[in-house]
């Protein structure tokens, strides 16, 4: 799981690098419209897939946490 969490990390870093370079193609007056659609729907899509992953490692803590609770103490 954490290889996933390692690239889905990496993947969605690599993103915002990319809307970052398009900036300076999408702001500005001198902007096409359909590209700066374009550009606010691939941000959009972003932010969300940020959201789950943060949703992703929380379940995970929580689902961890709860098989440590469930484990009965082990006595020396």
């Amino acid at each position: 799981m954490t290889t996933h969490g390692q690239s889905s990390s990496q993947h969605l870093a690599e993103a915002r690098e990319l809307l970052e370079e398009l900036k300076a193609v999408t702001q500005g007056p001198d902007g096409e419209p359909q590209t700066k659609a374009t550009a606010a729907a691939a941000h959009a899509i972003l932010v969300l897939a940020e959201q789950v992953a943060v949703v992703r490692v929380l379940l995970a803590g929580d689902a961890a946490s709860r098989r440590t609770d469930a484990q009965p103490a082990q006595h020396p």
